[in-house]
């Protein structure tokens, strides 16, 4: 297995300066068709349970970053945030999903970006009535959401689970649509639906 770049390496050590070490990280190191022209070595998922004073469940991709995808300058990397406490099959069955979804891009020869929507990803592990994903910023004003790194600029997309019809919101109407749908329904961005 490669050792992790330059620029991975930056990624990885501005999570623990954020977040702390994770309770647990779980490592997927075998991509379908590897090419290591294409795909990152390795995706690590790594989880952050709910704490007393932030009552989240945050899971973080590592290695996304290491490649570049086609047609931006950017990289990213994933993160999803969940406001309650996961049974350990479930944060096992995310951390698979996050995995998975890493590779899309790469497989696919296309990027994420904020504000993409996804339509159709398949049954998202602790969701019933979701079916597709929104790539939204920070959450709050000069919240978090590049890493600015020597060798590129790194997006932290927070995963948002959404519905079908939310998704078709967004395709018709445009972001600002679906963001107004969400906030006037009172449709949290971090409890499962």
């Amino acid at each position: 297995m490669n050792k992790p770049t330059n620029l991975v390496k930056t990624v990885y050590h501005e999570h623990i300066q954020r977040f702390g070490e994770p309770d647990r990280s779980v490592r997927y190191d075998n991509p379908p068709s590897y090419d290591g022209d294409i795909y990152p070595s390795y995706i690590d998922v790594m989880v952050w349970p709910p704490e007393e004073d932030f009552l989240m469940t945050t899971f973080c991709t590592i290695g996304m970053s290491e490649k570049p995808m086609s047609g931006v300058d950017h990289r990213v990397e994933l993160h999803l945030s969940i406001a309650e406490k996961l049974s350990d099959e479930l944060v096992g069955k995310l951390t698979v999903f996050l995995a998975n979804l890493s590779l899309y891009p790469f497989m696919n020869s296309t990027y994420f970006d904020w504000w993409h929507t996804l339509p159709n990803v398949g049954k998202i592990p602790g969701y019933a009535s979701t079916s597709s994903l929104f790539m939204h910023p920070a959450f709050v004003e000069n919240g978090w959401d590049v890493i600015c790194a020597e060798e590129a600029h790194v997006k932290i997309l927070n995963v948002v689970p959404i519905t079908k019809d939310e998704q078709l919101i967004s395709k018709e109407k445009g972001v600002n649509a679906l963001l107004d749908y969400l906030s006037d329904n009172e449709i949290s961005f971090f409890e499962r639906r």
